[in-house]
């Protein structure tokens, strides 16, 4: 299941995939959306629309795993290139190399270095860096554990604080300083439910909100001992199976659910605000290509 949620300024960002993978750019102040795009794809091939992240100058950095790669676009939908070297085609050899993107799922900017994690098996280097020129950074290593691998993760939020992971199959977070050195995990599960997390936004107060796709689905508000706060049962009764998250400058939270076709708000103090985006009422426009 993919799609992803960012938002900078007044600009907020939702990527949804049903064969192509499609952007949409909407203004939280007007309620309406500014414009649309599908993906490129290679012949007459599929895309994919995951994570976004938006930059200071408003350009996009969108996950496309079916073609192992992340796209830069303007905010009306220029494609200005793309970020990573692609997985090879066939076998496993060299897919876990500095550089290459095997299925990116989630992207994250901070300090002009943009973090991509994906893969679908546990992998060393399933956390790459990259500037925002395209030059290969030295990706995250996974800590805590002897194999060292992180397990598919599926989400990644990067600020001046650090680095959190989604460390999917591992049913955990893991926390990087801003200089990409392991600080600790933060574990997801509890009793015998099995947790998938797929998403983490760092809260204030040293908290994280996850979204969690495994036993017990929803959202959860965790300390950095793994113990959960009531916040997130509060929160998951808002929602239907949530799967990105994004914070924006005024420390409001935005979870995209229903298969991505949805975006809730919630105020700094996680009080439910609000639907700002409802895909459905956006489809009939996916075949007229940039709006």
């Amino acid at each position: 299941m993919s799609g992803g949620v960012a938002v900078r300024a007044n600009l907020l960002c939702v990527t949804w995939s049903a064969a192509q993978g499609h952007v949409f750019l909407f203004d939280l102040d007007a309620r309406q959306r500014l414009s649309a795009w599908t993906l490129p794809a290679p012949g007459q091939g599929y895309s994919d629309a995951a994570g976004v992240a938006i930059d200071e100058h408003f350009h996009l950095f969108v996950a496309d795993p079916h073609n192992h790669r992340v796209r830069q676009f303007s905010a009306f939908g220029r494609h200005l290139g793309d970020l990573g070297q692609p997985a090879p085609a066939t076998g496993d050899v060299g897919r876990d190399r500095p550089g290459v993107l095997d299925h990116p799922h989630a992207v994250a900017l901070a300090g002009g270095c943009l973090y991509v994690a994906g893969g679908e098996r546990p992998r060393r280097r399933a956390v790459q860096r990259f500037l925002r020129t395209g030059e290969v950074q030295r990706p995250l290593a996974s800590g805590g554990d002897v194999e060292a691998v992180f397990g598919a993760p599926r989400g990644v939020c990067a600020d001046a604080e650090g680095v959190l992971v989604a460390d999917t199959l591992h049913g955990r977070i893991q926390r990087f300083r801003p200089d990409g050195s392991f600080v600790a995990h933060v574990p997801c599960s509890r009793r015998d439910a099995l947790a998938r997390p797929v998403a983490v936004l760092r809260l204030p107060g040293q908290v994280f909100l996850v979204a969690d796709r495994g036993d017990e689905p929803g959202l959860a508000v965790l300390r950095p001992d793994g113990a959960r706060l009531p916040a997130g049962e509060a929160m998951s009764a808002r929602c239907d199976g949530p799967i990105a998250l994004c914070g924006d400058e005024r420390g409001r939270v935005y979870v995209l659910d229903r298969g991505g076709e949805r975006v809730l708000r919630f105020a700094p103090d996680l009080a439910y605000d609000g639907v700002v985006v409802d895909l459905a009422e956006h489809l009939d426009d996916y075949e007229r290509g940039p709006q």
